[in-house]
């Protein structure tokens, strides 16, 4: 009750000097505003790289074969066909490797209902969905008995039920490829366009002996997807597989006949970028924030001299000096509560409107809420003890004098 008694004073104390009390909560709320801005601005980029890297695939490298020369003069080139799947299966023996997706693809032609589209056809194994973060919409993957048996199954993707059914699941229903027909056993969920710019929604994914026997022909691999156990274990796995291969491809000086590439390295470089970013936030935070204080302090200490005489009839009359303290820390906390609810209603104005000016991405989080509110009533402990302290401190008769 007694802090609800002195909250009340406050308030009628800090409106007989509004424009004063104004000007301090404008401060609290200014410093507030630029803190949930710049938490949302750094939680919206965070999102936004997650985001890109959820297509690639966590920790991914690819393993391409080198292109085969077809014509030295004009720098001509061809299909690599140096990769094989027992350099896969080699590549699943090593022990930073989580999953191996070994690939075979070709551009083919797709036709259902009388319609015809060109389409990427992929031939690989049933580990290709966790390694490249393919969630389904409606069926199942390839399994290992299609692996095993060679099946004729099809899982596809949401632009082909677009363009060869309407928009309609085709769960079940048959689909040429090249002529040769296979049964649909699900729809993965769409993905929209890679990094690299190709379309995660243009593919059909099939069994990798389907691929290679029935459909391609090959002996060989387009790629190799390796999913590394950790972020820390990718530098070590793509020098054991540079290193495997090149001796399972009897390769002593020459040139690799094969690249390794960290698909995830450039994003992760943007991440750290952004951590960086993220370390630099609570220095740009507490230096707004100390505008605010200091504007607060200023206001606490003046109100505390104009009212010397009320302070010292309070302790003449039996008033004690924790009620004084009391008094005076309200008034600062009522000003930076009310500072902070001002500013978390800018902060969010100024990241929405942020959002839709701009390509910068933003998100309003809990931290971006309670984070700046928590340092609001911070600053009411801070930079109000002092001026109320002062206060409580004050000699009765000295106090009732200096008016």
């Amino acid at each position: 009750m007694r802090w609800l008694n002195n909250l009340g004073l406050s308030a009628r104390a800090l409106s007989r000097s509004r424009w004063r009390t104004v000007l301090s909560i404008s401060a609290v709320a200014v410093g507030i505003a630029s803190v949930t801005v710049l938490i949302g601005a750094g939680v919206g980029a965070e999102r936004a790289l997650r985001a890109a890297l959820e297509p690639l695939g966590e920790n991914l490298l690819v393993v391409n074969p080198a292109r085969r020369q077809t014509d030295a003069l004009r720098g001509g080139g061809g299909e690599g066909e140096s990769l094989s799947v027992s350099d896969a299966r080699a590549m699943r023996a090593l022990a930073e490797a989580r999953h191996i997706a070994p690939v075979a693809e070709r551009q083919l032609l797709a036709s259902a209902g009388g319609a015809s589209v060109p389409v990427k056809v992929m031939g690989t194994t049933p580990s290709f969905e966790q390694v490249r973060n393919y969630p389904l919409l409606t069926g199942r993957f390839i399994d290992e008995e299609d692996l095993k048996a060679a099946e004729r199954v099809v899982v596809i993707g949401a632009l082909v039920v677009e363009n060869l059914y309407g928009g309609e699941l085709p769960q079940g229903e048959t689909l040429s490829i090249d002529g040769v027909p296979f049964r649909i056993v699900g729809v993965y969920r769409k993905k929209g366009t890679a990094p690299n710019g190709s379309n995660e929604d243009e593919l059909l994914i099939v069994p990798l002996t389907t691929a290679m026997r029935r459909l391609l022909d090959v002996d060989y691999l387009t790629r190799v997807f390796v999913q590394a156990k950790s972020e820390e274990a990718v530098p070590r796995l793509e020098d054991r597989i540079t290193r495997l291969l090149r001796e399972r491809h009897d390769i002593l000086d020459g040139p690799d006949d094969f690249s390794v590439h960290d698909q995830t390295a450039l994003l992760r470089s943007q991440q750290q970028v952004g951590g960086t970013f993220r370390r630099v936030v609570p220095w740009l935070s507490a230096l707004a924030l100390a505008l605010g204080g200091v504007g607060l302090l200023a206001v606490c200490m003046l109100s505390v001299r104009e009212r010397y005489a009320e302070i010292g009839l309070r302790l003449a009359v039996g008033g004690l000096p924790r009620d004084i303290l009391l008094q005076f820390l309200s008034e600062a906390l009522l000003i930076s509560v009310v500072g902070g609810i001002v500013g978390l209603g800018l902060g969010a104005a100024g990241i929405f409107a942020g959002s839709a000016l701009t390509r910068w991405p933003m998100a309003l989080s809990w931290t971006a809420v309670v984070y700046p509110f928590g340092i609001s009533v911070a600053i009411a402990m801070v930079f109000g003890t002092w001026p109320a302290l002062r206060a409580a401190r004050l000699d009765p008769i000295v106090a009732l004098n200096s008016q």
